[in-house]
């Protein structure tokens, strides 16, 4: 190796690194210019210098232009002629403009190469240049079509490419943005081929930015500029777009629509639809039908400017129906179109969209910047989308609908729309399959038993997939949107048909399914099926059980399975059964829940006593069940349906001894209505201890024999829980220390006591011993109105031991569960009555009151709410040895053991897996007994399948090509048509037209929608929604 060798490889590094150093930071690179591309490339040239500043720059451009129509023999016809020395005005665009139409016209083989060097030369020209290259480039745009056309894949590619440009120089040139806007996109909405390539083109730049980007916001915009030369034609295509986009979602269904691949250009296109929205550039008019359905679709999806976005589309719909010079309304229904904006922007209905939390949707849903976490999927809160928003937002929209087509004659808008919802909704796709089933119910104006046969599978394959993993959610999703949509459905069946009936024991399913949402659902069918049952008259001539029990006999095997499951036998008791799948509803989280509850136990008590042609409060075997249910929320049955011991101790001067209690009324001045006052011995401290102690016998009075108290197995004795009862006697030996009531104040808060009263018994067996006998001497005294001495707790009436075995389950049940302290007065005041007139029976119930009883004893110091739990205590003590006595094993013995534990709070982990085998089979029974042979709308294949009902391209309706091409756009896949999936000739669609009013009579307060608006509404109570 030579000596000097490492001091030559540092000469030669060094050298090497002074190179470098010395080279420009970019190289610019030239585009090399192919022989064909010469003529293009030069009349760019001599076209933009045309507009130079420089005199004799102008004229050596003109004598270039001159030189190049010669050469290559463009037909200029003769408007050019070379010459030196020629003086040519700086202001010539005129000029300059009419010589490129005239070349674009007779010379299209050069518009790429011409396109493609006036676009690389924009950004390196001054603004007026860039101008003036605006407006001559405009006129060449029209010829790419005839580049789109042509057999040659690489020209194809190429007009993809110039757009691609064009959009990349509307992005970046941000002070010529109008003129862009205006003179090329402007140009290019006009062009109906080319629409297609163009919309692929911005979906495929919005898609590389992402949702939010600068990049998708500006062809957001842009799309705008578009649809300005042919509004009908570019929103048909958007809008067309979109539906197909979503049709495409059901070949591959994911759990979310925020999770499918084509999510990105959904959401893209929703802000296409955003822009071009106001000033009816959607053409509402042609296109309502599409537009409802995108937003039913999307309603608090995405992100929280994409779901502000969707709450705007709404409201720029409703301002272009205002606005539209195409339609004309009747002042009555441009009312409605006003009050529903006004509404829509509510903040009810910013909860519905999903964007409660927002000050102004407007301002959400334009924050375009990329920088801005609105649109990122992660960063926003997600609020909970129920069904029954969707709910309230279809039928607002429907009514929307409806009234403007009432203006117009032989308006078809809604059987467009109920198409799109029925085809959606018998296709298997989660994310979209539960709001299809939803809008399907809301909008329909008639069905068929083939489709109710339909929805049952869907309710049926829906349980089935429960069992099979622990993804439970959408399948519960599906669960609900079924029974809202039978819901909606079933008041449009014929009357005749036996669905009726058998929806009824559907919904009790719906409820043995102990789910929070589920159980909404399954009491607003409930209350629908009690609502349109009653309309057509069925109870008229027959009780609710006779008529539910005869339809359920060919199903007997199944129901008898679920009745077991649950613990509540209709076979043995069918009203105390109903009640215990009802007193679960007190303890949901939803006051409207609650309120329903309220209101069907309401119904049934009215139902049960119509074909008996008695008072709705009298009580007997049947109504029982519904006044003991409803004794803490009404104060009619608590004042109707009196305590026969408290009444008749309610002391005056006047002594009739002789006279049995119960036998002489109470005489008001409105004898239908007694107050809570007079009635509750609460309301005054003194009543409720002289009642006590004139009720149950004091301590002093019990004979000492060994006392047992209640415990919680099953009726055993428990010697501790005994002495934590019994230690507290001389804690409240003074509140009943004498056996003697005192006489009740004659004046209380303006009340008058009735000249009444009768000795008071030393025991309750002797008042027992003495009422029986005085009964049998009097028997025509028990005829008595219900007004008058209607008792809830009658030995008479209720002689059937398990029916007071079951009313004593219900109270103490309602006592177990509830925490409110007057409903636990209202309670034990009952329990403590039952203590003495059933106390047979009454250990049946003391493993519910035990622990609930022994910690009011050690904590609580309200006399009002002692006494009767005293009065309690001693007469379980009094009467706990005399035999027989029926034990909590009792209820087990008929079916009933699990009335308490069903009514108590919803389960946290969902019995669903174990319990929804036996419903699949129960409705596999239901759909072969009650619907055999019905064929379905829909095959299995087309179920799998897309269809396309969009109408053919026309100028009203959408206008969607047989073969539109998404492969250029990022994620969208390519779309094809596909054969139908419906039977068109078995859809029963009826035919809409000026007034859409059907014989729909759904109940309104089974849904969250009532007929009248909510509080907070601005419609008119003469404008009524069809619900």
């Amino acid at each position: 190796m030579h000596q000097e060798c490492d001091a030559i490889v540092q000469s030669i590094i060094h050298i090497r690194t002074r190179w470098e150093l010395s080279q420009p930071d970019s190289i610019p690179q030239h585009t090399k210019i192919r022989p064909k591309d010469v003529p293009g490339t030069l009349l760019n040239i001599a076209l933009l210098n045309l507009g130079s500043s420089d005199p004799s720059l102008r004229s050596a451009a003109y004598n270039l232009l001159c030189a190049l129509t010669c050469t290559f023999n463009l037909k200029i016809e003769g408007q050019l002629l070379e010459t030196s020395g020629l003086c040519i005005p700086a202001n010539n665009t005129l000029f300059i403009v009419s010589i490129s139409k005239t070349l674009a016209a007779n010379e299209p083989h050069l518009t790429l190469e011409f396109l493609e060097e006036c676009i690389s030369g924009f950004s390196k020209s001054s603004i007026e240049l860039k101008h003036l290259c605006l407006e001559y480039m405009t006129p060449w745009l029209s010829n790419l079509v005839r580049f789109c056309k042509h057999n040659d894949d690489a020209k194809r590619q190429r007009v993809t490419a110039i757009l691609d440009k064009l959009i990349t120089m509307t992005i970046n040139e941000k002070q010529m943005y109008p003129s862009i806007q205006a003179k090329i996109w402007g140009s290019l909405g006009q062009i109906t081929d080319l629409l297609d390539v163009v919309l692929d083109s911005f979906i495929k730049t919005s898609a590389t930015g992402g949702l939010g980007s600068i990049k998708a916001e500006v062809m957001a915009d842009t799309a705008v500029a578009l649809a300005s030369g042919n509004v009908k034609l570019v929103s048909s295509k958007v809008i067309g777009r979109m539906c197909k986009i979503i049709d495409k979602t059901c070949l591959s269904p994911t759990p979310t629509l925020e999770q499918h691949l084509m999510w990105d250009d959904i959401a893209i296109l929703a802000r296409y639809m955003l822009m071009l929205s106001f000033n009816n550039s959607l053409d509402v008019a042609a296109h309502l039908p599409y537009l409802f359905h995108v937003v039913t679709f999307l309603v608090a999806t995405g992100p929280l400017s994409l779901r502000a976005s969707t709450h705007g589309l709404v409201i720029n719909i409703i301002h272009s129906l205002c606005t539209c010079s195409q339609l004309h309304f009747s002042e009555e229904t441009k009312q409605v179109l006003r009050l529903s904006l006004t509404e829509f922007s509510l903040p009810k209905f910013y909860l519905l969209f999903g964007i409660s939390k927002v000050k102004s949707a407007a301002v959400i849903a334009f924050r375009s910047s990329y920088r801005d976490r609105s649109f990122s999927p992660g960063s926003y809160e997600r609020e909970t989308f129920a069904l029954t928003s969707l709910e309230t937002v279809t039928e607002a929209l429907l009514e929307i609908m409806e009234a403007c087509m009432r203006d117009i004659p032989t308006c078809k808008w809604l059987d467009q729309w109920t198409e799109l919802a029925q085809r959606f909704a018998f296709q298997y796709n989660p994310s979209l399959q539960p709001r299809a089933l939803v809008v399907f119910g809301c909008i329909s104006k008639r069905v068929s038993h083939g489709q109710i046969k339909q929805i049952i599978r869907i309710l049926s394959k829906a349980l089935e997939s429960c069992l099979k993993g622990p993804d439970t959610y959408n399948s519960q999703v599906l669960i609900e949107a079924t029974v809202i949509a039978l819901t909606k459905l079933q008041p449009l069946l014929n009357k005749d048909s036996p669905l009726h009936k058998a929806l009824f024991w559907v919904a009790v399913a719906v409820l043995q399914l102990d789910e929070v949402n589920l159980y909404s659902a399954g009491t607003a069918l409930l209350e629908q099926n009690l609502h349109t049952l009653d309309s057509l008259r069925i109870f008229n001539d027959k009780s609710p059980e006779e008529v539910f029990m005869a339809i359920r006999n060919p199903l007997e095997w199944h129901c008898k399975q679920m009745d077991h499951f649950v613990g509540l036998n209709f076979n043995s008791n069918f009203n105390f059964a109903l009640v215990g799948h009802l007193l679960k509803g007190y303890r949901h989280p939803s006051p409207a829940i609650v309120a329903r509850t309220v209101r069907i136990l309401h119904t049934l008590l009215t139902l049960v006593n119509k074909h008996r042609n008695c008072d709705k409060f009298e009580v007997n075997t049947q109504s029982v069940a519904y006044l003991a249910a409803l004794l803490t929320v009404s104060e009619e049955v608590r004042s109707r349906c009196s305590l026969k011991h408290r009444k008749s101790l309610l002391l005056t001067d006047i002594s009739m001894e002789n006279v049995p209690m119960d036998t002489y009324p109470i005489h008001h001045g409105d004898p239908g209505y007694r107050t809570l006052k007079e009635n509750q011995p609460w309301s005054s401290p003194k009543g409720s201890e002289g009642y006590l102690a004139a009720t149950y016998p004091t301590v002093g009075q019990t004979s000492p024999r060994a006392r047992k108290s209640m415990s919680l197995d099953m009726g055993q004795p428990s010697q501790a829980n005994t002495k934590k009862l019994l230690g507290t006697r001389k804690s409240f030996d003074h509140l009943i220390s004498d056996t003697k009531a005192p006489k009740r104040q004659e004046m209380e808060s303006g009340i008058t006591t009735p000249p009444k009263m009768r000795r008071v018994a030393e025991t309750d067996y002797e008042m027992e011993t003495q009422r029986i006998s005085s009964a049998q001497q009097h028997p025509h005294l028990r005829k008595v109105s219900v007004s008058e001495s209607n008792v809830l707790l009658d030995e008479e009436v209720l002689t059937d031991p398990k029916i007071q075995a079951l009313l004593l389950t219900v109270l103490a049940t309602l006592v177990k569960y509830t925490t409110d302290e007057f409903d636990q007065r209202i309670l034990y005041e009952y329990l403590a009555e039952a203590s003495v007139v059933f106390p047979r029976v009454f250990p049946v119930v003391h493993n519910l009151l035990d622990s609930k009883i022994n910690t009011l004893l050690s904590l609580c110091q309200d006399p009002n709410l002692l006494n009767p739990i005293h009065g309690i205590v001693q007469s379980v003590v009094y009467h706990e040895e005399s035999p027989p006595q029926y034990q909590t094993s009792y209820l087990q013995s008929f079916g009933f053991n699990g009335l308490w534990r069903f009514a108590g709070p919803f389960s946290k982990q969902t019995q669903i897996p174990d319990y929804a085998e036996l419903i699949v089979k129960f409705l596999d029974a239901l759909i072969d007994t009650y619907l055999p042979g019905i064929d379905e709308e829909a095959s299995e294949e087309s179920l799998l399948t897309p269809t396309s009902p969009y109408p053919p391209a026309v100028q009203s309706q959408l206008s969607i090509t047989a073969n539109l091409n998404l492969s250029n756009s990022m994620t969208s896949l390519a779309t094809s048509q596909h054969s139908p999936g419906i039977d068109k000739e078995n859809v029963e669609l009826s035919p809409t037209t000026g007034h859409c009013n059907s014989g729909r009579t759904r109940h309104g307060s089974a849904s969250q929608v009532q007929k009248q608006r909510s509080t907070g509404s601005f419609k008119r109570n003469s404008i009524k929604k069809i619900v």
